[in-house]
């Protein structure tokens, strides 16, 4: 065993002692660092490039998994975090038996993973391993619901629908692929709805066992064969489910979990645990039993009279519910009507009848059971027995709104607003992650590149309940000093009108002197580089009235514009903002995060105002008055540090590599004169920062 040693601060009765203790690496750890090292597995390899950051991180998650303690680690952009977790992962997991977990929040991440880094893996690391990227049921047919769909597609299609679902069965026959990316053409969501492996319908016992030739069984059959599997977020927490304590690992009894771009996985655990309902999802399951329009859906040739009535009485009650709940809403929230999500602070008496209906529905669905002609039929009514029971118990939890853990709102969407979606959240998330994905049976490691603020882990930690968890922060590998210069405008008008004395003033500002100098000082920003300008805003509205006075003046300058949400799709955008070394992006939301152009097309990042998340969001209110209910500061402790996060993504889109050079232009002069500005300040890597006057 090799041995190194590190120097630690202790505080024995209040005395300021320095120990140094000894570590004893393990053969696995000092392999791991071996393999990283100059002379490592990787030095021989086309474009190496030591790394001793990435080198520290690896055998931090190598120790990690060896000692099965749940770890927490910042890898700054540069360090190579993928390969610094996938290549002691791989080991690990080959030869102790278990399944490594890769979960992501990016397509781009996912593909990166398996397209590039984790085969050219498998040919480097000289050991035999499976590998499989996890996708959800709803991506998969199911052969004998495909089957079954065409022998009664009468019944359920109309002739449109019908020709699509041909499309489909010779495709799947002639290519033998059945994944609904494989398609070379549009499927319709109401034909794809009755193919796809339903949970509950297309089971191991209907559809599995060696020769099955169903493609969700059969993938699942390679996800169990395989040692890596790499999935993200959103389908990780869905099949992980909210109550899951008791059972060893997350999705396979002998799995462990590396949870990449985990700055996110608050937020998406919270959405997948929460229940939704909307009369656009109640329509669409009655539609799928039996559209009294059409005469189409599962029960349409079957003997089932009292069924279908009954469907016909939960179609009035349903649009009648939501009728009265809209016109509750506009009389008991008519200062808020304007709004598109409105949050619910009490009880709704609504919604009897449509309680009665549903419940008759679920009774007729049982008695419907003796009518299925086979087993597949049979797993069907019992799917829609589930469905509407689950759809009943989650309008019974929104309207009663019993447990005061959640928050309850309400979401408009759709044209005209005419879908209304009940929304219920957890306030706190830090008891699921404590409860369940750190628990003592389980094995995790969360990493991306922004997780600290102030130069700690503790607003993280403390956010997803892992206080007691051991995090460390890597290095950036970057030479900032040499590679980026921060330009902040300190002569901007704030984006505020007035003093503010509260934490909803602080962040929800008026922006109309704000507006009337940004176009310019955008403008001139962009100039500075002749465009390669990421311009990154808050809010739509701004992006769209600064895009619309920017758009005139660039005509036949030679900088073309681009703008997210203008109708061109986002990896469309990405893709000629790359092609286009001049050309500029507006961009919000996901481009903070979502947007990796290393080169000369991204030189200049524009940021025109602090992210602070808007405080009258349901979800965000209720954890700003849980926070001051519970003794503590919403804005030091959940505002300031959420809108630093988001800043520091923001900025992380500029240096890329070690190739990269640029500026930031900040247009926000809040850094400069409010007391939490140094806090972004200090948030900034360390480079030359010039004040504009």
């Amino acid at each position: 065993m090799n041995v190194s040693h590190f120097q630690v601060k202790l505080f024995p009765n209040n005395y300021n002692t320095q120990f140094r203790i000894f570590v004893y690496m393990s053969e696995f750890t000092d392999e791991i660092k071996s393999i990283f090292s100059l002379t490592g597995l990787f030095a021989e390899t086309d474009g190496f490039e030591f790394r001793p950051q990435q080198q520290q991180m690896a055998v931090d998650v190598a120790d990690s998994l060896e000692s099965g303690k749940h770890f927490i680690v910042e890898g700054p952009t540069g360090v190579g975090k993928s390969l610094a977790y996938l290549v002691p992962s791989i080991l690990y997991a080959v030869r102790n038996e278990r399944k490594a977990i890769i979960s992501t929040c990016t397509i781009n991440l996912q593909e990166q993973l398996i397209n590039k880094d984790i085969p050219e893996l498998a040919k480097l690391l000289g050991v035999d391993f499976k590998y499989e990227i996890l996708k959800g049921r709803n991506n998969y047919i199911c052969t004998k619901r495909l089957n079954k769909a065409m022998i009664e597609k009468s019944s359920l299609f109309m002739t449109s629908e019908q020709q699509t679902l041909q499309k489909i069965y010779d495709f799947v026959n002639r290519d033998g692929k059945g994944t609904r990316q494989d398609m070379p053409f549009p499927v319709d969501d109401n034909v794809w709805s009755e193919i796809f492996a339903e949970e509950g319908v297309c089971t191991q016992k209907s559809c599995g066992g060696e020769d099955t030739n169903c493609f969700y069984q059969q993938a699942k059959q390679r996800m169990k064969d395989a040692d890596l599997l790499v999935l993200n977020h959103h389908l990780f927490f869905t099949l992980f489910g909210f109550y899951e304590r008791e059972s060893e690992g997350y999705l396979y009894f002998n799995d462990f979990v590396i949870f990449d771009e985990a700055h996110t996985v608050e937020q998406i655990a919270a959405e997948r645990v929460s229940p939704t309902v909307s009369k656009e999802q109640i329509r669409f399951w009655l539609n799928k039993m039996f559209n009294p329009k059409t005469q189409k859906g599962f029960f349409s040739s079957k003997t089932a009279d009292r069924l279908k009535h009954t469907v016909e009485v939960c179609y009035h009650d349903n649009e009648s519910f939501f009728k009265t709940l809209h016109s509750h809403i506009n009389d008991k929230y008519s200062a808020q009507s304007h709004k598109s999500t409105i949050r619910i602070r009490e009880p709704l008496h609504l919604g009897h009848d449509l309680m009665a209906s549903l419940l008759d529905l679920t009774i007729e669905i049982k008695k419907a059971a003796g009518l299925a002609k086979n087993d597949i039929e049979e797993a069907e009514i019992k799917n829609y027995f589930t469905k509407f029971t689950r759809i009943r118990n989650n309008l019974i939890f929104f309207l009663e709104q019993k447990d005061d853990e959640y928050v309850y709102w309400i979401e408009y969407t759709g044209r005209a607003r005419h879908n209304i979606n009940l929304c219920i959240s957890p306030i706190d998330m830090a008891e699921y992650f404590r409860q369940n994905v750190f628990a003592n049976n389980r094995l995790c490691t969360m990493t991306s590149a922004t997780l600290s603020t102030n130069n700690n882990l503790e607003f993280f930690k403390r956010s997803i309940g892992a206080e007691e968890i051991t995090g460390s922060i890597i290095e950036t590998p970057f030479d900032y000093g040499r590679q980026m210069k921060i330009h902040i405008h300190g002569n901007i008008p704030e984006p505020e009108k007035g003093r503010r004395q509260n934490i909803s003033d602080l962040v929800n500002e008026s922006e109309s002197d704000f507006e009337k100098v940004l176009t310019d000082k955008i403008d001139e920003c962009i100039n500075l580089t002749s465009g390669g300008a990421l311009v990154l805003f808050t809010s739509t509205k701004l992006l769209k009235l600064v895009y619309n006075k920017l758009i005139e003046r660039y005509i036949g300058n030679g900088i073309k514009l681009f703008a997210q949400h203008n109708g061109m799709p986002n990896n469309r955008i990405l893709q000629e903002f790359r092609d286009d070394e001049n050309s500029v992006l507006f961009g919000v939301d996901s481009f903070w995060m979502g947007v990796d152009i290393p080169g000369h097309s991204l030189r200049n990042v524009i940021v025109t105002k602090l992210p602070f998340e808007v405080p009258d969001h349901p979800v965000i209110e209720a954890k700003l008055e849980f926070i001051q209910e519970n003794g503590g500061n919403p804005f030091m402790d959940y505002s300031l540090p959420t809108a630093i996060l988001k800043f520091k993504q923001g900025v992380g889109r500029l240096i890329r590599s070690k190739n990269d050079e640029g500026i930031i232009c900040i247009l926000d002069s809040r850094i400069m004169k409010k007391f939490y500005g140094k806090f972004f300040i200090h948030s900034l890597p360390e480079c030359e920062i010039i004040i504009e006057e």
